[in-house]
């Protein structure tokens, strides 16, 4: 018997954000300012960045008042559309960590349906990408919480940013990005953040037992100091960190002298990549202490260095340390595994901040937690994309049909600003019997 596909359609990921939204904090007095409900405001803002469009209720609002129905109701529930004002003043009293339930909602869904498997890396592990970035920045508006920047010119920059976990694999496309730590002042501190500290709250938050599975920590030469490695440990984490000489001098300096002494082990592999030969020339050594003192942790160390055959020209170098335990048969899949942080970069924050997420973009700052809480929104539309892209078929057809991202999103902004539709599945289905492909035109 042929086991059934596993799906999850759109409602179904909305339900996830949904459950989060009972008892939301609402400080309004009754009368004419509380005709519009808080979860309302809530779901809003989220098909705004579901959709990618950034006109999508006032085009609702429209549709509303010529068809006497709107998308908005039909497709996210949102019984009355608020104005953009009213939702930014309904959502800034609300922390973000409100909705962080639905990260780890569609998380133990993937688990639970066998579909994080395919994420697994060295020997049934996931891995766990870790990066900072900045999503909010101004010299004029600012938050008690805001980071800052003061210029020699005399102006100061205000800030917001945050630390992106995300599963990664090295044989995946997709990548699962988890709830974020948030890099901002914390409460009755004067002092900035960082993105160090906000590691630290991290790991202290997320025990590795949360996910159910091995879990590998990947990061770069910021995260190999000891205390990160250290508390990764405690937490119960395995790590793969970027390791670079000029921040590690004890460390290289032991590297120097098992070199001389014939301790560091060398193999090499040969690769055809379609246009050349490459050597991957892997290196690495066991038990070398991270630091110069009697207490220093003692990492495993390994480099890959990738050289063109033919020329000699050295294509690619890095260096990690990690508490696996390195030998002749694993060290490519440790490198491999170490690699794969590069996504966090690549299909993680860059996606969301240059491919229509638009991250860095200001849609509200407040003065209590509207931008994490839209960042949030933001992130978990994301998520959200990144499931029916793993396990809806409709969903992987149509992005197939029409090729890019961009395409997608603008044929999803132009039909529901000019069409209503009952539900997702109408709406799919409409794309699917009216698409018709560009025909090459037979010039000759």
């Amino acid at each position: 018997m042929t086991k059934k596909a596993v799906t999850l359609e759109i409602p179904e990921l909305i339900q996830f954000l949904v459950q989060e939204l009972h008892d939301l904090p609402d400080d309004r007095k009754p009368g004419n300012n509380t005709k519009y409900q808080v979860e309302d405001a809530v779901k809003a803002a989220f098909s705004v960045f579901f959709t990618q469009s950034p006109s999508f209720l006032e085009h609702q609002r429209l549709m509303k008042s010529s068809k006497g129905k709107d998308n908005a109701s039909s497709l996210f529930g949102i019984k009355k559309i608020p104005g953009d004002n009213q939702i930014r003043n309904l959502l800034d009293p609300i922390p973000a960590a409100t909705i962080f339930g639905s990260f780890q909602q569609v998380y133990q869904w993937l688990k639970k349906q066998g579909v994080i498997k395919k994420f697994f890396s060295l020997d049934e592990e996931i891995l766990i990408a870790l990066d900072g970035t900045e999503y909010f920045s101004s010299k004029k508006i600012s938050c008690p919480h805001c980071n800052c920047r003061n210029h020699r010119n005399g102006t100061t920059t205000y800030f917001h940013g945050c630390v992106t976990p995300i599963v990664v694999s090295p044989e995946q496309k997709q990548v699962i990005n988890l709830e974020p730590e948030f890099i901002k002042k914390q409460d009755g501190q004067q002092k900035q953040d960082c993105e160090n500290a906000a590691v630290k709250r991290w790991l202290d938050k997320n025990h590795q037992k949360k996910y159910g599975y091995p879990v590998t920590l990947l990061g770069d030469d910021l995260y190999s100091r000891q205390p990160i490695c250290e508390l990764a440990l405690k937490q119960g984490y395995n790590f793969i960190f970027v390791c670079l000489e000029t921040s590690h001098k004890t460390l290289y300096e032991w590297l120097e002298f098992l070199e001389k002494s014939g301790e560091v082990k060398t193999v090499e592999k040969k690769q055809w990549d379609g246009r050349k030969n490459l050597i991957y020339r892997y290196r690495y050594v066991s038990r070398v202490p991270l630091r110069e003192v009697e207490s220093s942790l003692e990492v495993n160390w390994c480099e890959v260095t990738v050289i063109n055959e033919k020329t000699q020209k050295i294509i690619y170098q890095n260096n990690w340390i990690t508490n696996h335990q390195i030998t002749e048969n694993n060290v490519e899949k440790i490198v491999k595994a170490g690699r794969s942080r590069w996504k966090v970069e690549n299909e993680g924050n860059n996606v969301l901040k240059n491919h229509g997420y638009n991250l860095e973009h200001n849609f509200g700052h407040g003065q209590s937690h509207l931008c994490e809480f839209l960042l949030s929104l933001n992130l978990l539309a994301f998520l959200f994309h990144t499931v029916l892209d793993l396990v809806n078929h409709t969903y992987q057809k149509i992005r197939e049909l029409l090729v890019t991202r961009t395409s997608f999103f603008n044929d999803i902004r132009t039909l529901l600003k000019y069409f209503w539709f009952k539900n997702w599945s109408e709406f799919f289905l409409f794309i699917l019997t009216e698409y018709v492909p560009l025909k090459k035109i037979n010039s000759s």
